[in-house]
């Protein structure tokens, strides 16, 4: 019986080298092709710009697999899998000689099948490509390991082969396992972690540490004292690691930016791991801010909330919100209220200007007619159903009058208006222009949140219209295209931009407390949409607020409810302030009329033209008949608005009142300003001829928690900008 064995013990080194060179025979009967590793049954895992994770979608047979590349896993996953599993697997070139020996020799000794030779090289070839398991299986994987020694580093192959391991459940792979029995990266394993999950492939249903923490750390010390053999640790590493408690608890897989993440997955249908344009820390303050006033909305009968920001220089999505609640399903939280398409109200108008200026029809200063306009079919007003006269366009953009706005779309041409709109990306106007008509400017057309914060990027871009994108590796600048002069751009910036326009959201604060931008706003026919889109030369912040089932709600309009949400988000985007805006180009040139005001214009293209009045009647512009202020109680800034007239004649004094109380004088040159103070007030002024004007406002206080304003007592307009004088579409 000995010298039985003893023969074979003389002949199995022979045997062995045999083996190996028939291996080498067969190379050519089973090939090795990298393609079959390229791929792999992987989730589809959504990282924002900062890798993040945001999502995991499950791959084929709903297999957790979140592939990573070596650098991305802790030195000690590395060693405590080689240590474990194929301690020669640096020398060897795919198979093991020694332990094919040691196999065969304990096999026969023991009359049953008491180890394998496998390497780390060979379960990675039977990991890609599985086979039934007999003797030609294994040959074909020893041929192959081989092959695939020559091709791939050993990095490489340890890469592979920690991807593709089962973890237990339906985990595959070191990362998923890591995420979800840790709540970590692969990257930050620890070494009593890296030695528990690298044991758990020999028998990943017997180990799984949740069901079966005393196997899964049996097998853990048994790892740890594999590394102390292979001098990856020391025997004082060891015993301290064996001392450490092992927290193994079942995480969950992300579920962040719902909406976002939704429309990412329908839109791109890609595997593994895929970089989105997401800004996580952004998402996490639009949310917060959407929460704050959502939960002061929804008591007036608004439970749908959309937010889009964009940023400007290229084209990503930085945030989006769909709903103030994804889970809501009372009010359809699930559905994405980004991209609904909900009528925008005066939201287009900036556009309509835009394309007026860029034809020289018009310049910001130049007097356009708000009167009334007759059709067969009815008369338009303003919102609040007054009229002003000739006014500049300026003015006539700021306050969203109807009128005006008409007026330029029919000189401009529905067809080219609508063309236009398509041109920067609204591609839910696809009816013909004569369906929309005039009232395309009013929002007879329907258009996305989405696609219109990507429209007004074109002119925060200066002119050039880009693609939104969604995920950090799209590069879509072979399809810019310039729609807008950078004059026409600045111009529609320079008129609804500023100080003054940044506290009729905020309050008349100091203006190095608040980020510059220019913003617009929107409301649809019946309350049913409020709309306010905000913007300087580095984001776009949109905003809509309605109800996903488009009941109509007193509370939306946009300069009252969209726009502090808008203004808010910015102010979390610039905490310090921000004074980032656009130097003016080279070719606008300024123009002092005759009424004291300046005007821009672009020589060879339009022209400041005077609209000679006769005896103007004397109006009170600022502030606008119907106001009513906020206030901030705790600001210590002096808090004050610019008192206005139209219809004074040069050199004329005029004598402005308080509720009869004079409080100063002004002149065409020489501005007066009133400290605001809560209460009802009758402002009017009188000049030397006897003409006198009045208007009646009202002022309220405010205070700020947390960055959201909160109102105090009734409900109050968009502040600086009287409620009154915000003249939305309807």
């Amino acid at each position: 019986m000995i010298k039985r064995h003893a023969r074979w013990f003389i002949l199995l080194p022979v045997l062995a080298g045999a083996v190996l060179l028939a291996m080498q025979a067969l190379e050519d009967c089973f090939p090795f092709s990298a393609d079959a590793l390229s791929e792999y049954q992987s989730s589809t895992v959504l990282t924002d710009c900062h890798g993040r994770q945001l999502r995991v979608r499950l791959g084929a047979g709903d297999v957790d697999c979140r592939p990573v590349e070596h650098d991305a896993v802790s030195d000690w996953a590395g060693k405590a899998l080689i240590a474990a599993e194929d301690k020669r697997f640096m020398s060897h070139g795919g198979v093991d000689p020694a332990a094919i020996f040691r196999a065969v020799c304990q096999n026969l000794f023991y009359g049953r099948r008491i180890s394998g030779a496998s390497t780390l090289s060979t379960q990675v070839i039977r990991l890609s490509e599985p086979r039934p398991r007999n003797l030609q299986t294994k040959v074909i994987e020893a041929v192959k390991s081989m092959q695939m020694e020559k091709a791939l580093a050993k990095e490489d192959i340890l890469e592979q082969h920690m991807n593709r391991a089962p973890f237990g459940s339906n985990l595959t792979g070191v990362e998923s396992a890591s995420r979800l029995y840790f709540g970590k990266s692969a990257r930050d394993l620890s070494l009593v972690e890296a030695a528990l999950l690298m044991g758990l492939p020999q028998s990943p249903s017997r180990l799984r540490p949740d069901r079966h923490p005393d196997a899964a750390r049996k097998r853990m010390q048994y790892v740890l004292g594999r590394m102390e053999r292979c001098g990856y640790i020391t025997e004082e590493e060891r015993k301290d690691a064996e001392r450490q408690p092992v927290a193994v608890r079942m995480g969950r897989r992300p579920f962040d930016a719902p909406h976002f993440s939704d429309y990412v997955l329908r839109k791109t249908g890609r595997k593994g791991i895929v970089s989105t344009s997401l800004d996580s820390g952004l998402q996490s303050a639009a949310e917060q801010i959407v929460a704050s006033h959502s939960e002061q909305l929804s008591g007036r009968g608004v439970y749908g909330a959309a937010v889009v920001v964009l940023e400007v220089k290229s084209g990503a999505v930085r945030a989006m919100i769909g709903s103030p609640d994804y889970f809501d399903r009372e009010h359809a939280g699930a559905v994405n209220g980004s991209l609904a398409s909900r009528s925008p109200g005066s939201a287009l108008k900036p556009f309509i200007y835009a394309m007026a200026l860029e034809q020289g029809m018009i310049t910001p200063g130049m007097k356009i007619d708000d009167s009334p306009m007759h059709f067969r079919d009815g008369t338009p007003v303003n919102f609040d159903g007054k009229y002003l006269g000739p006014v500049p366009v300026r003015d006539a953009l700021v306050l969203s009058l109807n009128i005006p706005a008409l007026k330029v779309t029919e000189q401009l041409g529905q067809i080219r208006v609508v063309d236009t709109l398509r041109e920067l990306g609204m591609a839910t106007l696809n009816r013909s222009a004569g369906d929309y008509g005039l009232g395309i400017a009013l929002g007879s057309g329907e258009v996305r949140l989405l696609d219109l914060v990507n429209a007004y990027a074109c002119l925060a871009r200066q002119g050039i219209y880009r693609p939104f994108r969604l995920t950090e590796d799209e590069h879509a600048s072979d399809a810019d295209q310039r729609i807008f002069s950078p004059e026409t751009a600045y111009m529609i910036a320079d008129m609804l931009g500023g100080s003054e326009r940044n506290m009729d959201i905020f309050g008349h604060m100091a203006d190095v407390e608040l980020p510059r931008f220019a913003w617009k706003t929107g409301t649809s026919s019946g309350f049913r949409d409020a709309w306010t889109i905000a913007w300087n030369p580095e984001y776009v912040v949109g905003v809509w607020l309605g109800n996903p089932d488009g009941s109509g709600s007193p509370a939306l309009v946009g300069a009252e409810s969209a726009a502090p949400v808008a203004g808010d988000i910015f102010r979390a985007i610039y905490p310090q302030s921000c004074q980032a805006w656009y130097e003016k180009p080279a070719g606008i040139r300024e123009k002092l009329l005759s009424d004291g005001t300046r005007d821009l214009f672009v020589p060879g293209i339009s022209q400041p033209v005077e609209i000679a009045e006769k005896s103007q009647p004397l109006k009170i512009i600022s502030p606008v008949d119907g106001s009513v202020f906020r206030i901030q109680t705790d600001s210590p800034v002096r808090q004050e608005i610019e008192l206005k007239a139209v219809g004074v004649k040069e050199g004329e004094v005029l004598h402005w009142f308080a509720n009869g109380m004079h409080i100063g004088t002004s002149d065409t040159k020489t501005a007066l300003h009133w400290p605001l103070k809560a209460g009802s007030w009758t402002i009017s002024c009188s000049g030397a001829s006897g003409r006198a004007a009045k208007a009646e406002i009202g002022v309220d206080s405010a205070r700020f928690v947390g960055g959201v304003s909160i109102e105090i007592g009734r409900s109050l307009g968009d502040g600086g900008a009287a409620v009154g004088a915000v003249c939305e579409i309807f």
